[in-house]
């Protein structure tokens, strides 16, 4: 990742390609300070870019409205850290699916997530659960 000034702000710029693959992938953010910043990410030779503004509020809640231009779709996030947790809930409008998530990384216990997601756009609007966590094993 290389960095750059810009109107006086960080501009931080990467690329990617994998071996056998003919995708290029362009990320920057331009970093405003310390609570805002607009992200980008490319993929070069399609239509796949998608902007993404990030803004810590009070240094606890962070909102992230996210456009991607080759769907033409917004999609959001909402973010709350409080002491070891941090709750978030996004919606995808283009799927039209809500995914609330609760993370919490703990010193002793480890770290473990709890997610749900329904889609609303199928009839039915099963929610899907999934559990997960991790452990730090010292041998």
């Amino acid at each position: 990742m290389n960095t750059f000034r810009f109107a006086k702000n960080p501009l931080k710029l990467s690329y990617g390609r994998k071996r056998g693959d003919k995708r290029t992938v362009v990320d920057g953010a331009l970093v405003f300070d310390s609570g805002s910043q607009v992200s980008a990410s490319y993929m070069v030779g399609t239509r796949n870019c998608k902007l993404k503004y990030s803004y810590l509020h009070g240094g606890v809640t962070t909102l992230e409205p996210c456009y991607d231009l080759g769907k033409n779709v917004w999609d959001f996030a909402i973010s709350r850290r409080l002491y070891d947790n941090v709750f978030k809930a996004t919606y995808q409008t283009w799927s039209k699916n809500l995914a609330l998530e609760w993370l919490r990384n703990h010193v002793f216990n480890g770290t473990f997530k709890m997610s749900a997601s329904v889609n609303l756009a199928e009839e039915s609007k099963d929610p899907k659960f999934i559990a997960e966590t991790t452990w730090e094993l010292e041998m």
